[in-house]
């Protein structure tokens, strides 16, 4: 019988495996993923190190990608677990999605989650990560749009140059020429915190809440894991952050800010 984890996740399973069935063009499965995810439960596998009991810690399983990017595993079902360790012994800890993010956001080795690993294999990004945390606390996390601070101790460097770059700087470039409310589009590599992120500023008129998610849905499929942090011109960092750059996208006509 499936246990109640197993139950409450159901609907997320079930929005991930449409998502992927689409390559990721399922707007409405996404949308329900965002919303089942915030909501859920997981099963992270760990190990108890120390032998007096003031000395335990947890350590959580962790993976890691054909770049060498760790993810914590979580999983959704024990059946799911089991199936990742072949039935044998393994100690688990349940979460909340709130409980995990914040684990995952207090190491700076990490770049995020892979949720059902061997399976589903479904990359939680640090960036989602945040976004929904974000959410879920009602506070100011990471670069978020026009509220950043141009005091943030951020170092901007040149953008990686490689495959997974140039797949990501493709995906953008479609979705911004489709979005005539994105006038021009930069990239730069961010270091915060020890931890290297993409960060895509976008020159665009009007409010951010519609492009953006459009943006990051399209970075999301082109990035491997990698973390893509998206931020407005108008925000006070921006300024720092395309100092002396070309955009990677420019519309062909020039739109006036308002």
């Amino acid at each position: 019988m499936a246990d109640y984890t197993e139950r409450a996740n159901q609907k997320l399973v079930d929005a991930i495996h449409a998502l992927k069935a689409s390559n990721g063009e399922n707007t409405g499965a996404e949308q329900i993923v965002m919303e089942e995810m915030a909501g859920a439960e997981f099963i992270m596998p760990v190990r108890i190190v120390g032998e007096k009991a003031r000395e335990r810690k947890l350590l959580y399983g962790v993976t890691a990608n054909k770049d060498g990017a760790h993810f914590y595993m979580v999983f959704t079902s024990r059946a799911n677990l089991k199936a990742w360790f072949k039935n044998e012994p393994v100690q688990s800890v349940k979460h909340s999605f709130e409980e995990a993010a914040d684990i995952a956001m207090n190491d700076r080795q990490i770049y995020g989650f892979v949720l059902n690993p061997g399976t589903d294999d479904f990359i939680v990004a640090r960036e989602m990560i945040i976004d929904l945390r974000t959410k879920i606390k009602g506070a100011e996390l990471g670069l978020e749009g026009e509220k950043s601070s141009a005091d943030e101790d951020i170092i901007f460097k040149n953008v990686r140059e490689d495959q997974t770059t140039a797949d990501l700087l493709n995906a953008l470039t479609g979705a911004m020429r489709s979005d005539r409310n994105v006038a021009a589009g930069y990239i730069r590599d961010m270091v915060r915190n020890g931890h290297t992120d993409y960060c895509v500023i976008v020159r665009h008129i009007g409010s951010m809440d519609e492009t953006f998610p459009r943006l990051m849905a399209a970075a999301r499929r082109a990035s491997r894991g990698r973390s893509v942090a998206l931020l407005s011109a108008r925000a006070p960092i921006a300024e720092k952050a395309i100092e002396g750059q070309q955009p990677f996208y420019q519309r062909a006509f020039k739109i006036v800010e308002q």
